[in-house]
């Protein structure tokens, strides 16, 4: 059976093309997606960058881990936080008690304008990798610094630079190019007092003997917390900023590659559920001649499995030499990490093409069950009408999957919250599925619903209608597709772009501060909101700062968003409040928590962001809201122990009537700030966050859209190729081409219309989940409808169709009829 699939796979190369562009297509996503995703979890722990001459390299601990169970059923769950506490500095006296060179580098946030780096470190650490003088030396005095090329700026001239303690105006004592990241130089006591003598970590530099090292160093800082570290595992102990983004991108591609897979199989089921629908006059024939109806599945199967091999060849190469491509578009989109090292490997592309050869049988399983079922009499019965266009696997499927959307509705009404709007898409997925198993019986009261629309009075468009309702499983195999394209667009773009848009409406409306001062990439330092605050006409000026806590949550640390807040935020938020006070929110030990987690007057369990652990008391307790979902508030003296400095992100300003804005604008400005109307703010804010949820919708809606499109030309190419008889019998009795084409465009311009009003049940169904969902955490749902994006994929849904369905056509119509 395998030399006869072979044989007929050849001689229906055409009609094959379809599932063999989609498992190539997919084997080379599924290995770009692997390549990236290993890439992406091996983000800040692949080879150091910054502590490349160290042996030894000590640092605080960087990770929140979660134990649960006891005894030999102890299991723990770990993350890496956002940044590592600092190095104690009795742990770094009994280090340099070791007899070995030690650096202790510290490292605060500074910008200068015109220089690349967003720290500055003691002169000392620039010994901890390679460099190399562009120009000019080391600094001599605490009024020089060092810069990291490219700049223009040039030993002599004087710089600004953003610090903690605000802006200093410095010399610029040289220029340094270094494969270590960017950043700024200064001398050791300037360092060590900009980062508050925080220490972030201590490098020990003999090479030889790095293992003995590092057992006095663990010896000599037992039981503080602390991390020692050789070899790669020094990348740990570097600052990872787009770790973020990492996470970002493995969740987008992971989300990408499932979709990829769901789209493959669809695409090769379809295909090869039309083909033995074409063929069953062919399998009747062979039925008869004595093969049995293992033959046949086995005939089948065989097929499906050429074509996954001969595909998955020229996918894997494309794959391959795509990821690095990947990589960048990502970046450049915002959704992943930039500079990201892409290796290529023979495993990831070999589990890819492993994969799409598994998901090439898997579509072609029930396709092989039908033909199975087929028998000599009943196929040549069948191959002249229509019949039983509703199997019990069609209805079994369907009406399970129907009633699959009301648990998941149920856990909507359950949830009841903004993270409730995670099951919408799955309800509407779900949705589209049953639409697609159910298509048959909405084909007749369609078809009947848009008759007037096709083709009018003409004879064209009523043989196209009759020709619809007659071949029902036809016009299904065309909806299909059309109503995953359109219904996954608009559920999609829908579904994203309500919740975001509440979200943003109902978080600007938050903010009762008219002025917003934003911070440059070094933040804004407690002098510059000093002065910001004494500025003339500011009668309340509070600093805000955005961090990560890590909450303990079914066994693992689940990171939350967090604010530092300065005193008074009352006075600049409109936080509902339901319990406690928001004054309370004082010194060290206290925060403000959303409603449902813990209650007033009880002790938090919680790790910032530098994971130290926190037990802090709740003065007040919030209604959960979609904008204030898993975001609590700390208090500002808090961040001064657990970063190198308290820095703010921005600072909300309220001026006393009349007053000018001149003097916030100029405090701001020698901060490294901006002082800007807070609705122009939170628009600035809205667009970069919607750029980047777009750009990651792009990038999974893409890849549906382009397997769906695929599924769609190859369904109407077969539908038409199929009917070569057909349309024969139709020109000889007197149709015209111009006729039969037309025929053609309208009987395919029914079945996609069909699929977008199927579609369009699909996006309904979404938007009002997404409004259940929402009615009680926003005072008022934004519904928002993609018509642009939804038409547009309407219309290339369409377009390929047509184009699609008549290319055959014209081909097999290209010679006149022998009478």
């Amino acid at each position: 059976m395998i030399a006869l699939a072979a044989r007929t796979a050849r001689a229906r190369a055409g009609t094959l093309a379809g599932p063999f562009i989609a498992l190539a297509l997919g084997t080379a996503l599924l290995s770009a997606v692997v390549i990236n995703m290993i890439a992406d979890a091996e983000y800040g722990a692949g080879q150091p960058r910054w502590y490349t001459r160290p042996a030894v390299v000590v640092a605080g601990t960087g990770t929140v881990r979660v134990t649960s169970g006891s005894g030999g059923d102890r299991e723990t769950e770990s993350v890496r936080a956002g940044s590592a506490r600092a190095v104690p500095p009795a742990a770094a006296a009994r280090l340099r008690a070791l007899g070995v060179p030690v650096i202790a580098d510290y490292a605060s946030p500074a910008h200068a304008a015109g220089a690349p780096g967003t720290s500055v470190h003691p002169w000392a650490a620039a010994a901890l990798h390679r460099y190399s003088f562009v120009a000019g030396g080391p600094p001599a005095t605490a009024g020089q610094v060092v810069l990291t090329a490219p700049t223009r700026l040039r030993p002599g001239q004087q710089v600004t630079v953003q610090t903690t303690a605000g802006p200093r105006r410095l010399e610029v004592s040289g220029v340094i190019a270094t494969p270590a990241p960017a950043a700024l130089y200064a001398a050791g006591p300037v360092a060590a007092r900009l980062a508050g003598n925080r220490i972030a970590a201590i490098a020990l530099l003999p090479r030889a003997g790095a293992a003995g090292l590092a057992r006095q160093a663990r010896q000599a800082t037992r039981g503080w917390p602390v991390q020692v570290l050789t070899g790669r595992d020094r990348a740990a102990a570097e600052p990872g900023p787009d770790a973020g983004l990492a996470a970002m991108a493995i969740a987008v591609l992971g989300t990408a590659a499932g979709l990829a897979a769901f789209m493959a199989i669809f695409v090769v089921s379809g295909t090869f559920a039309q083909s033995v629908t074409a063929r069953r006059r062919e399998l009747g024939l062979l039925r008869a001649a004595g093969a049995t109806a293992g033959q046949l599945r086995r005939l089948v199967l065989g097929e499906a499995l050429l074509i996954a091999i001969l595909a998955t060849l020229p996918g894997g190469l494309a794959g391959a030499l795509a990821a690095a491509s990947l990589s960048r578009y990502m970046a450049r989109a915002g959704v992943g990490p930039p500079g990201l090292a892409t290796h290529l490997a023979l495993w990831p592309v070999a589990a890819a093409a492993g994969a799409c050869v598994l998901i090439g049988v898997a579509g072609a399983l029930a396709p092989a069950r039908r033909a199975g079922r087929i028998g000599p009499a009943e196929a040549l019965r069948e191959a002249a009408a229509d019949r039983r266009v509703m199997p019990l696997s069609r209805w079994i499927i369907g009406l399970a999957a129907l009633a699959g959307v009301v648990p998941l509705l149920a856990a909507l009404a359950a949830v009841h919250s903004a993270d409730g709007a995670a099951l919408v898409l799955p309800a509407a997925m779900v949705l589209i599925l049953a639409l697609v198993m159910l298509a048959p019986l909405a084909v007749r009261p369609l078809a009947a619903l848009l008759a007037p629309l096709a083709g009018g009075g003409s004879a064209a468009g009523l043989l196209a209608r009759r020709s619809a309702v007659t071949a029902v499983r036809r016009t299904a195999a065309v909806i299909a597709p059309v109503v995953l394209t359109a219904g996954f667009a608009g559920a999609l773009l829908a579904g994203n772009d309500t919740l975001y848009r509440t979200q943003q409406v109902t978080a600007a409306g938050r903010v009762s501060a008219p002025v917003t001062v934003t911070a440059g990439p070094a933040g804004l330092s407690s002098r510059t909101v000093a002065a910001i605050r004494s500025a003339p006409g500011v009668s309340a000026a509070v600093p805000v700062a955005a961090t990560t806590i890590y909450v303990r949550s079914s066994d693992e640390p689940d990171d939350w968003s967090a604010q530092y807040a300065g005193p008074g935020i009352g006075q600049v938020l409109r936080l509902p409040v339901v319990a406690g006070s928001l004054a309370r929110l004082t010194g060290t030990g206290t925060i403000a928590v959303p409603a449902g987690t813990w209650r007033l007057g009880q002790t938090a369990q919680i790790w910032l962001d530098d994971s130290a652990p926190a037990r802090l008391r709740v003065v007040a307790v919030y209604a959960s809201q979609i904008d204030l979902g898993n975001t609590v508030l700390l208090p500002w003296g808090l961040q001064a122990g657990h970063a190198a400095a308290p820095l703010a992100t921005s600072v909300y300003v309220r001026m006393r009537p009349g007053a000018s804005l001149a003097g916030v604008r100029a405090a701001a400005a020698a901060g490294g700030g901006q002082a800007v109307p807070t609705r122009q703010y939170l628009a600035a804010v809205t667009t970069q966050q919607q750029r980047r949820n777009d750009a990651a919708l792009a990038t999974v809606l893409g890849l549906a859209l382009l397997y769906s499109w695929i599924a769609i030309g190859n369904t109407a190419a077969m539908g038409t190729a199929s009917r070569r008889g057909e349309l024969g019998a139709l020109r000889l009795a007197g149709a015209t081409r111009a006729q039969v084409l037309a025929m053609l465009g309208w009987e395919t311009w029914l079945g996609t219309a069909i699929g977008l009003l199927l579609a369009a049940v699909a996006t309904a169904a979404t938007l009002l989940g997404v409004r259940f969902c929402l009615a009680g955490v926003s005072s008022g749902t934004q519904l928002v409808i993609p018509w642009q994006q939804a038409g547009l994929a309407a219309l290339g849904a369409l377009a390929i169709a047509e184009l699609a369905g008549l290319a055959p056509a014209v081909w097999a119509l290209r010679r006149r009829p022998a009478g």
